[in-house]
């Protein structure tokens, strides 16, 4: 299968619908797209959709093959099926319930945070998470009371056309790895936007690091869209860069 790398990205072209395939650029600290599309065979294919956004000197095409062992990716499907079939009857028979953060299990959230993050919270962060408004920072836990989720977020006020509204800044996202591809996640993100909805706020914002592919699919995938990149927005981690991603909420 053969692809095209772009390799100077401009920020609006993450929010075209076959243009998400990001990856990092370890040669200079970036990020690039990558066309995995055997209908790509050349430059010109997409030359003509660019130009119309962008001047012609300020992106560039490079080969990119990819060779692929069809035993090898059959055999990782199999396992990846078997193993996401595992995940979802062990959170379904395990009875997960969406819980309200406060000084009872904080501490929950703590530990996982500190499993999940490269970033360290100080107490502030947990203080906040513990008296926040209702409904926009929840632990998922199971039946025993363990937490294997959590979400939390923070209204802010925004104006928007010079009126006075509230946006939901997402601050931390995260399920424990045995418990990925459940689906846990986006159930998490789709209660706060339902709240945020209830709520009429005016949109979602969230930060990424530039160099978390996965993160950037999951949110491309849920109705986000690319605002803008920052630098140096992490000093304390490598790279320290984020993408800015939003969802709105209303058209006002």
């Amino acid at each position: 299968m053969a692809g095209k790398v772009i390799k100077r990205l401009q920020h609006h072209l993450l929010n075209m619908p076959m243009l998400r395939n990001l990856v990092p650029d370890r040669e200079n600290n970036r990020m690039k797209l990558v066309l995995l599309s055997t209908k790509v065979c050349s430059p010109e294919t997409l030359h003509k959709q660019l130009t119309s956004i962008l001047p012609a000197k300020s992106f560039s095409f490079e080969s990119n093959r990819l060779q692929m062992d069809g035993n090898d990716t059959a055999n990782d499907m199999e396992t990846c099926t078997a193993s996401r079939r595992s995940e979802m009857h062990q959170l379904s028979s395990g009875d997960v319930t969406f819980l309200p953060i406060d000084d009872s299990n904080v501490q929950q959230l703590y530990e996982m945070n500190e499993k999940l993050f490269p970033i360290k919270y100080n107490n502030a962060f947990y203080e906040y998470v513990a008296d926040a408004s209702e409904g926009y920072c929840k632990l998922a836990c199971t039946a025993n009371g363990a937490a294997i989720g959590a979400i939390s977020c923070e209204l802010e006020d925004v104006r928007i056309l010079g009126k006075r509204r509230s946006r939901l800044c997402i601050l931390t996202l995260g399920v424990l790895k045995e418990h990925r591809r459940s689906k846990l996640g986006t159930s998490l993100l789709q209660s706060v936007i339902s709240q945020a909805r209830k709520d009429q706020l005016a949109y979602v914002y969230l930060h990424v690091q530039s160099c978390n592919t996965a993160a950037l699919h999951f949110y491309f995938a849920r109705g986000f869209r690319f605002v803008k990149f920052m630098h140096n927005y992490y000093p304390e981690i490598k790279p320290p860069h984020c993408f800015v991603l939003r969802l709105e909420l209303d058209a006002s």
